[in-house]
């Protein structure tokens, strides 16, 4: 994986020392909900730690505020079933530092190194309709709005959900 580092943030590897971080922003009901429509963790018990040990088999950066050294965010990269290479991205930053352009920075770091450095041809990203900031935000991305998948994703307290779909193009 490819270390980034913008004038703000450093995008690594998940490191061991991230997991009381990544609880902090995992513990956020309402965050949970909206990113992936499950529920949040109430306690760093077996459960959380093997979901943090895959973060360490995955494709997922620590988004580190290099100011505070510490664990704000997530952004995640999937491989997007494409004729050509693509990744589906995703991200979510800790609650307490939303909407000071951290995510924005970050995604716009990995889309353009990924574009400069490797043979990747296409980001992919989806939201649920209802979650204005994410969409806002990819539309600020510069991704493109392909259509919308009906009752494409379960969501823990809504049932079958919507949702939006977007891809950028190299």
């Amino acid at each position: 994986m490819i270390e980034i580092e913008t004038s703000r943030l450093l995008l690594r590897k998940f490191e061991e020392k991230d997991r009381s971080d990544m609880f902090e922003i995992l513990s956020d009901e309402q965050g949970c909900l909206d990113d992936g429509g499950y529920h949040a963790y109430t306690q760093m018990n077996e459960e959380f730690d093997n979901l943090f040990q895959i973060f360490f088999t995955q494709q997922r950066y620590a988004i580190v505020l290099k100011e505070e050294s510490k664990t704000i965010g997530i952004l995640n990269l999937m491989e997007a079933d494409r004729a050509v290479t693509a990744f589906e991205i995703g991200f979510r930053i800790n609650k307490n530092y939303q909407r000071k352009g951290y995510a924005y920075e970050a995604v716009k770091a990995v889309i353009e190194t990924w574009f400069q450095q490797t043979d990747t041809e296409m980001f992919t990203v989806s939201s649920y309709p209802f979650n204005f900031a994410s969409r806002k935000l990819i539309e600020k991305l510069g991704f493109t709005y392909e259509g919308t998948i009906h009752k494409g994703h379960y969501h823990c307290d809504l049932g079958p959900v919507d949702l939006m779909c977007y891809y950028l193009e190299r």
